[in-house]
């Protein structure tokens, strides 16, 4: 039953993803992508979205050394560095996948305890959705009549946002899971995995606090600007991938890279169709066409999929001979 159980965690995202990527492109004008190819892409500006895309994960690893270090004794940089690479290529394969397969590298490489680091890893996720939510902002004030008429164009999404809020079933289920927890917490002190529980949640709470004893907070912040700006400045520069001109603006690009970072978020590897959907709805919105913004979104995909692979089998063969020569 679990490793039917195992395939289904990998299978049933995939399968969700690949619906969502056919039925994006299902009317892709596939000879408008074939003449584009014939004419070539520009592979200086490829390349440089390629420098631009492993330099940020070596900062985001040199940011997870910071958060590390209170909590686990000798945490390397190469390792962290090395353990995110492999992380990027993790979740291709299982939505969240990386977040288990670096900590994982970490307690195997110094014996660091997994939740500890497992709770470094969400403290750097909520920074990551600090600072997302910083620039969705910018873009929001920005860009105020493109969220409008998304808005006015799927209703369905801000009215269900406000009947959840106002829902009095929601609340009530909140509260009566907040009770359950509170019952359950003297109940389950009568086992003996209690125990076992409550230090992992410890452990776990610890990884969180990490964020309190750094060294260089300053450093941290920037480390994470870097990050973020990095990511925009590989999403921005793929307009000069291409012989056709994509005539959109800082700010336009800024809104699109924000709606396909929210796509990224989706339960399906890698964001598959889901980032894809919302890049090229917000292109055409900007008045770009709906072919080219399939391309446009399609091959800036593809291009980070690629590296996100290649580069994760590298790290994860570079740390396999680095334990060897240790042993």
């Amino acid at each position: 039953m679990s490793y039917l159980k195992k395939i289904l965690q990998v299978v049933l995202p995939l399968a969700l993803a690949a619906f969502l990527f056919w039925w994006v492109y299902k009317d892709m004008d596939f000879e408008r992508l074939k003449l584009v190819l014939r004419e070539g892409l520009r592979y200086e500006w490829l390349l440089l979205s390629v420098v631009f895309s492993t330099l940020s994960m070596v900062i985001r690893g040199l940011r997870w050394q910071q958060l590390l270090e209170p909590v686990a004794n000798g945490a390397r940089k190469k390792t962290a560095i090395l353990a995110v690479f492999v992380s990027y290529a993790a979740n291709l394969i299982f939505p969240r996948a990386g977040e288990v397969a670096r900590c994982g590298i970490v307690k195997k490489s110094n014996g660091a305890s997994f939740s500890k680091a497992l709770g470094t890893v969400i403290t750097e996720r909520v920074f990551d959705v600090i600072f997302l939510g910083v620039i969705a902002l910018a873009a929001i004030v920005s860009q105020l009549p493109f969220f409008r008429l998304f808005l006015e164009n799927n209703p369905d999404a801000l009215t269900r946002f406000q009947r959840i809020l106002s829902s009095k079933t929601v609340w009530v289920g909140l509260g009566s899971v907040l009770l359950l927890l509170i019952f359950l917490r003297y109940y389950l002190k009568k086992f003996s995995f209690y125990s076992r529980l409550k230090d992992f949640l410890m452990k776990l709470w610890d990884g969180m606090r990490s964020i309190t004893t750094l060294k260089h907070p300053v450093l941290f912040l920037v480390y994470s600007a870097g990050i973020w700006l990095l990511y925009f400045l590989m999403f921005y520069i793929g307009k000069y991938f291409f012989s056709f001109e994509v005539n959109l603006g800082v700010w336009a690009l800024l809104t699109g890279f924000v709606m396909g970072s929210f796509g990224v978020v989706a339960p399906v590897q890698g964001g598959i169709g889901a980032y894809h959907f919302m890049v090229i709805y917000t292109l055409v919105f900007f008045g770009m066409g709906e072919s080219d913004a399939g391309i446009f979104a399609l091959v800036l995909h593809g291009l980070q999929t690629i590296l996100s692979l290649i580069s994760g089998l590298i790290a994860y063969i570079w740390l396999y001979f680095d334990e060897k020569s240790v042993k």
